[in-house]
């Protein structure tokens, strides 16, 4: 399909930076920051948007399927004349357009996924995501092993990626990557080789309520991501002593929850974490709320005619929610001492700045590093290519430090 592969930190530098969710609009910060660093050109994304007729699934997921059917078609015509690597890469970028086709399904709803979230059209399309993932994984000299964890009748399912040098006499540091809200473990494989390239080994795994993960979505579900720690510690292969937990967005949150409740997480790397504590001045709550309220006015990705009438919270359910999750109220902010590596834009329309500062503010007066972005939103896509070397690094450096 491209003959070369285009100049993305240019393209990005083109697009400008405005922080919402609107699937209409291709923007450094917005609603497709989640793929830009999984493509080699971000073009055919521009092009397709301006096509959209709406969100619902009859008009969503065939305008992404069908980038996805020519990246397939490429992927086979590669492996066909033996090019494995060119097969991989195209397998991969077919199962990106198909990643946009399924958003935001499935979610899952107890242990079992939950009808409603995923209609026919869609469950085709994510049907063929793992499909096209588990292609270009086939392709690979040591593909991913799958892992599945149990606990209390719910499982938690993850990709496990060991360095080839690593065995029972050369143990090598281990790293949880937690994924977050609508991005899954098929599309986090670019972390796992992040922690490869540093010389660690990674088991990413889908979070609760999201994925092939069917923990519910609550921060009871912990024990989920506690259970992966015990995966990742059995393994021969896996030096128990220096273990880590990377995540982005609610895996961020995610990631500084389990380092907080399990000694076993000895560095952390958090990028764009909400839920801190950070509750904001009544004026940006009243913004938080407004926005949330438009999101469900002008986004709904689900079958046509199933829109749920949009309805906005109050502060009191936004103040009940925000309890929940919120890690200074739970009484776990305290309990962050190990070193930290936390990123983010510096406009983020949906985990406030102050979330992150709030981080620095706590915990031992050494061992923290952040890095925030001034021309940047949510995760920081537009600079991922700076932060993204510069945080596994660290880590690695974190993690050899531990005394035997």
């Amino acid at each position: 399909m491209l003959t070369s592969k285009p100049d993305r930190a240019r393209q990005l530098g083109a697009l400008p930076v405005q922080p919402n969710e609107d699937p209409f609009v291709v923007a450094n910060g917005g609603f497709y920051r989640r793929w830009f660093n999984l493509v080699d050109d971000i073009q055919p994304i521009v092009d397709t948007v301006k096509t959209l007729a709406s969100t619902e699934d009859e008009d969503w997921v065939p305008a992404w399927s069908a980038i996805a059917d020519r990246y397939e078609r490429d992927a086979q015509t590669a492996a066909a004349r033996g090019d494995k690597e060119a097969a991989r890469s195209a397998y991969l970028h077919a199962k990106t357009y198909l990643s946009i086709a399924r958003f935001p399904a499935p979610y899952h709803s107890g242990s079992a996924i939950c009808p409603a979230a995923m209609g026919p059209i869609k469950a085709r399309a994510y049907a063929r995501y793992l499909d096209c993932f588990h292609q270009a994984s086939a392709l690979l000299e040591r593909a991913p092993e799958l892992v599945r964890v149990r606990r209390d009748g719910s499982e938690a399912v993850g990709h496990l990626r060991i360095p080839q040098r690593a065995s029972a006499t050369n143990k090598v540091p281990a790293v949880l990557v937690m994924c977050g809200a609508d991005m899954y473990k098929e599309d986090r494989e670019k972390y796992a080789d992040g922690a490869l390239a540093e010389g660690m080994a990674s088991l990413v795994v889908d979070a609760p309520g999201t994925g092939q993960t069917t923990f519910p979505h609550a921060p009871e579900a912990i024990v989920a991501w506690q259970a992966a720690l015990d995966a990742l510690q059995s393994r021969p292969e896996v030096d128990a002593r220096r273990l880590a937990a990377f995540g982005v967005s609610r895996g961020g949150l995610w990631v500084m929850r389990l380092a907080a409740l399990d000694p076993r997480v000895k560095g952390v790397i958090a990028v764009a974490p909400g839920g801190v504590g950070y509750w904001g001045t009544p004026q940006e709550r009243a913004e938080w709320r407004k926005a949330a309220f438009e999101r469900a006015k002008s986004n709904w990705f689900g079958p046509r005619g199933t829109r749920p009438a949009p309805r906005e919270p109050t502060e009191e359910e936004q103040r009940e929610e925000f309890l929940r999750w919120s890690l200074k109220d739970n009484g776990l902010l305290d309990k962050l001492t190990m070193p930290m590596y936390l990123v983010n834009g510096k406009v983020d329309h949906l985990t406030p700045i102050g979330n992150l500062y709030l981080a620095l503010e706590s915990g031992p007066p050494t061992g923290r590093v952040a890095r925030v972005y001034a021309d940047d939103g949510h995760i920081a896509a537009k600079n991922e290519t700076e932060w993204g070397p510069a945080a596994w690094r660290w880590l690695r450096e974190t993690l050899q430090k531990i005394e035997a």
